[in-house]
């Protein structure tokens, strides 16, 4: 067998109403069919003791109508089953009669029909197009009346209603051939509009989009449908599959809630890797960057306690640092929490004082360790959101044109600003990534949880048809509870204090 192994995944949990809003979607498109369905006009024989009559029905309308007792439950491989029972029809038409035998007597009037005990049975395929894309196909209907209910009136009704239970077995028969086609075709189309309305390559920025086409066909587990999505993250100008691997997530729904979500870490990664191709993770740090009320100015004299040769060589000087990331951010996610890494260089320029040009003063390797915290926004736009909370900076020296130089202090430096990255590597993740969203569906209420490897969203789900809800958050720690928020040593804080004349 092949193994598939999704970035994303969601299981709809028939036990808890996981296919309600397929109910609701669902009874009106089959209501409205029987109520607009055009019914033949139906014509024949009645044998009674007066002669055969030959009768006819025309313009059979439907007045109201009552198919509201719907059960639905999974079967494998991916199907669907609609169980319509109990239902109620009511209709109206005209009637005709003429006496086949001379001297030919007709009559006329309306007669009304009304239908009980009426059962639906229809098999829905969930399943997948060669391009991903969500599809379903309605098979296997039956649709049959217990007792339809014949009443003349005008004319000679009193008479033919005698014998109304003739007319109404051969009118059951014909309206039983004439609603399964429609409902069928209906259901086809208008599921299949609904599915059409899911985004699956979804802009996140100028930069990348990701991908929720479906890599299997959806199957059943117990009272379960699972949907395997691709979830990747992939640059526009490089859509390049990211090497990193894969997690298996489960294939049992948990808890009472409608609908899960599983995201694996493997998504958070493929965005690591895309945003690398991109080039877009590369930053020339100025003066301008730095906000007046931050007491640090990028300036070879600020720096010359931290490097000495920087302010011997340039004195008095601007400095411009090319931040770049060497290698793709990656990302762990763990019961405790969701940690990430990333590695890069920061080239240290400075103005040559006699000629005016931009010089490569020194490069430093530079990792940071991340420690992120995790939102969920469900509404009409579902996003997640990643925030760095904490940040662990190592900084090694790569190379030097200023001679060898000691990067202790400037490492001590880096810890102590690490409040200030903070925001500077949030505005990398400012777009959040967008989830995989229905028309006219809200969400109501979720609980979010981390496992090894991924995270799952247990949520309920309503189906509101032109109407637009706020949608919920949900922040997976505080910052009182975030397990791996770190703390600032206090030997590096007195370091830096002390050389900047603050104590």
């Amino acid at each position: 067998d092949v193994k598939y192994t999704p970035g994303v995944s969601s299981g709809i949990n028939a036990e808890y109403g996981g296919l309600d809003y397929g109910k609701i979607v669902l009874v009106p498109i089959v209501t409205d069919t029987i109520r607009t369905a055009s019914i033949p006009d139906w014509s024949g024989k009645v044998n009674t003791p007066l002669g055969d009559l030959h009768i006819s029905v025309k313009k059979i309308t439907i007045k109201d109508i009552d198919i509201s007792n719907v059960k639905v439950k999974v079967a494998a491989p991916a199907n669907v089953d609609v169980s319509i029972t109990k239902g109620y029809i009511q209709m109206g038409a005209n009637w005709h009669y003429r006496e086949d035998a001379w001297p030919h007597i007709e009559d006329s009037g309306s007669l009304d029909m009304t239908a009980t005990r009426i059962t639906l049975e229809m098999n829905i395929l969930v399943g997948a197009t060669a391009a991903g894309e969500p599809h379903v196909r309605a098979q296997q209907c039956s649709f049959n009346i217990g007792d339809l209910d014949v009443t003349f009136h005008g004319g000679a009704s009193f008479l033919y209603n005698l014998f109304s239970d003739q007319i109404a077995d051969s009118i059951k028969e014909t309206l039983a051939d004439q609603v399964c086609p429609l409902v069928t075709n209906e259901v086809n189309g208008d599921l299949n509009g609904i599915l059409s309305t899911l985004d699956l390559h979804t802009a996140i920025d100028e930069f990348c989009y990701i991908d929720y086409t479906l890599i299997q066909q959806p199957f059943a587990v117990e009272d379960s449908i699972f949907i395997n999505g691709k979830g990747e993250i992939f640059s526009r100008a490089h859509p390049e599959e990211c090497p990193s691997p894969k997690q298996d997530l489960p294939e049992t729904v948990q808890g009472t809630r409608m609908v899960t979500l599983w995201a694996t870490e493997y998504m958070l990664n493929t965005a690591g890797w895309a945003y690398q191709s991109t080039g877009f993770l590369q930053y020339n740090l100025t003066n301008k960057d730095i906000p007046k009320a931050v007491p640090i100015r990028l300036t070879s004299d600020y720096f010359k306690f931290f490097v000495p040769q920087l302010h011997e060589v340039f004195p008095g000087q601007d400095l411009v640092l090319w931040i770049y990331v060497t290698k793709p951010i990656t990302f762990d996610i763990d019961p405790l929490g969701v940690s990430g890494r990333a590695e890069g260089t920061v080239t240290w320029f400075a103005r040559d004082p006699d000629s005016g040009e931009l010089q490569n003063a020194f490069v430093t390797d530079v990792q940071l360790d991340l420690c992120v915290n995790v939102s969920v926004h469900l509404g009409q736009q579902s996003k997640i959101w990643l925030e760095v909370i904490t940040v662990e900076p190592d900084i090694q020296l790569k190379s030097s044109n200023i001679g060898d130089i000691s990067v202790v202090r400037l490492r001590a430096f880096a810890k102590f600003c690490r409040s200030l990255l903070v925001p500077f590597i949030n505005i990398f993740l400012d777009n959040g990534i967008p989830l995989p969203a229905f028309q006219d569906i809200t969400f109501s209420g979720f609980d979010f949880s981390l496992q090894k490897g991924y995270f799952q969203i247990h949520t309920d789900v309503k189906y509101t048809p032109g109407v637009v809800l706020e949608g919920t958050n949900h922040t997976l720690f505080s910052d009182e509870t975030f397990t791996c928020r770190s703390q600032t040593n206090p030997d590096y804080l007195r370091t830096i204090l002390t050389a900047l004349e603050l104590l």
